[in-house]
C-alpha cells in the first residue's frame, strides 16, 4: 500500500506544477502502466505508459477548474491488489457547476510497481471488482 500512496503523492505534487507525468518519477509506476478508464469514458479503453497517462489526465481534467483529488482509503485486497477509494472535486470550466465524485480504483502491482489501474465511478464497483464488498472495507 505504501507504493500506491507514494505514487499518488508524487502525482498530486506534479499536478500542482501542471505535470501529471510526475507520477512516474518515483519508479512506483511501471513504465508500461495500463490505465483503464471507466467504461463510459470517451476515448481509448486503455492508456499505456507515461504518455498515455498524461493524455488521459489532460482529457479528464481539461474541462474542470479547481480540480482536486484525495485518497479517502487504501485497502489491501490481496493478490497484489490495492483498492483506492478517493474523492474528487472540481468546477466545470464552462458551466461553473461544482462536481463531486467518489471514485474507486483497483491497482495491480507486480515486482514492487503498479502495472495496471482500473477506474470506477463508484466505490462499491471498485470493491466488487477486487472481490470485496462494502462490509469488507
Amino acid at each position: 500500500m505504501e507504493i500506491v500512496r507514494r505514487w499518488v503523492e508524487d502525482f498530486q505534487a506534479g499536478m500542482e506544477r501542471g505535470d501529471p507525468g510526475a507520477a512516474f518519477d518515483s519508479g512506483a509506476l511501471a513504465e508500461d502502466l495500463e490505465w483503464i478508464p471507466t467504461a463510459r469514458f470517451p476515448g481509448p479503453a486503455v492508456y499505456r505508459g507515461r504518455e498515455g497517462f498524461v493524455e488521459f489526465m489532460r482529457t479528464w481534467i481539461g474541462s474542470f477548474a479547481d480540480w482536486s483529488f484525495r485518497i479517502e482509503r487504501l485497502i489491501d485486497a490481496g493478490d497484489d491488489q490495492v483498492v483506492v477509494l478517493a474523492h474528487q472535486t472540481a468546477t466545470g470550466k464552462g458551466s461553473g457547476v461544482p462536481v463531486e465524485l467518489h471514485l474507486g480504483q483497483v491497482q495491480e502491482l507486480e515486482d514492487g510497481r503498479v502495472i495496471r489501474v482500473r477506474n470506477y465511478l463508484e466505490h462499491a464497483d471498485a470493491l466488487e471488482a477486487a472481490g470485496l464488498s462494502e462490509s469488507d472495507s
